[in-house]
């Protein structure tokens, strides 16, 4: 099989003057790329970018298949971000971050085939019997460990949520009965900027997890990878609160995220509250030193 980056540049040669048709998959469909059959199943995803489907391969690989097709924008940008989303996922490999297998454009609608996970983090957060003190460092383990590589290769996520976080779980095929192993990992890397290239905030962000810097750079200093770290010590708050908190511009630009966090009786309130400040140059530097400061308290 030729390698990604090979396939890529056969499946993208298409006539500028050819009719477009953008015929996105339904449920039981197959698509067959360079002799490989792909199986559509449940639609499980939708928003402005398309769609995303349940999907396996020959080996019956649990995958998903993110679509993106025009709807109300043009061809060009739609492939553009499509290349975009791809040339990161295929830069940014990583244990914790989604793991691409493929991608091809197919009547005029590109896709994007990516590991499948078991859910995503928002589903559990709210569990009754999760103890935050036991996840916590899990949890931040691993994702800290994704955002360390992303920004060593100079990019920032700029969207860490509970929705982005996705839980995988690895099962025993010989061993149908025993308990899978847990990692979680970092998906969505549509947005993600190079650092060098983010010039403004140019991304339309929930009013709660909006940083400082944000809503006011010139006071509380520009916008980089702390964005990252900012946004890891939101998603710990709400392990922690065990619900997603929701906050008014007003109250971001209060300090209110860092305040709970402080306040909060748990031996890991201090150092996500130290990743919660106001202001840039105040707060928790790297990823790494933030995975630290979380470790020194860690059973």
């Amino acid at each position: 099989m030729p390698p990604l980056e090979l396939i890529m540049a056969e499946e993208l040669q298409i006539e500028p003057q050819q009719p477009r048709s953008f015929q996105p998959p339904s449920k039981g469909e197959s698509v067959l790329v360079d002799g490989k059959y792909y199986f559509l199943g449940e639609q499980i995803g939708t928003g402005s970018f398309g769609a995303v489907f349940e999907c396996t391969d020959e080996w019956s690989n649990p995958l998903v298949a993110k679509i993106l097709f025009p709807r109300d924008r043009p061809y060009d940008e739609i492939k553009e971000n499509w290349l975009s989303e791809l040339n990161k996922l295929l830069e940014l490999r990583h244990p914790n971050i989604t793991y691409i297998h493929q991608a091809f454009e197919y009547r005029d609608t590109f896709y994007l085939i990516i590991e499948k996970c078991s859910f995503t983090l928002d589903t559990i957060i709210t569990a009754e019997k999760l103890d935050p003190e036991w996840w916590i460092p899990h949890v931040a383990r691993d994702v800290l460990q994704g955002l360390e590589y992303v920004h060593m290769r100079g990019y920032v996520h700029k969207d860490i949520h509970p929705g982005n976080v996705f839980v995988s779980q690895t099962f025993d095929r010989m061993l149908p009965n025993k308990d899978p192993v847990w990692s979680f990992k970092i998906g969505d890397l549509g947005i993600s900027r190079l650092e060098t290239d983010i010039n403004h905030f140019n991304t339309l962000l929930a009013q709660w997890m909006l940083p400082p810097e944000a809503i006011d750079a010139g006071q509380f200093g520009a916008i980089g990878r702390q964005v990252d770290i900012y946004h890891t010590a939101l998603l710990l708050l709400a392990i922690l609160l065990r619900k997603v908190p929701m906050f008014t511009k007003e109250e971001i630009l209060a300090g209110l995220p860092r305040q709970i966090a402080e306040q909060h009786p748990s031996k890991y309130g201090r150092a996500i509250a130290q990743a919660l400040r106001r202001h840039v140059g105040m707060r928790t530097p790297t990823a790494v030193q933030f995975w630290r400061e979380l470790a020194s308290v860690a059973p």
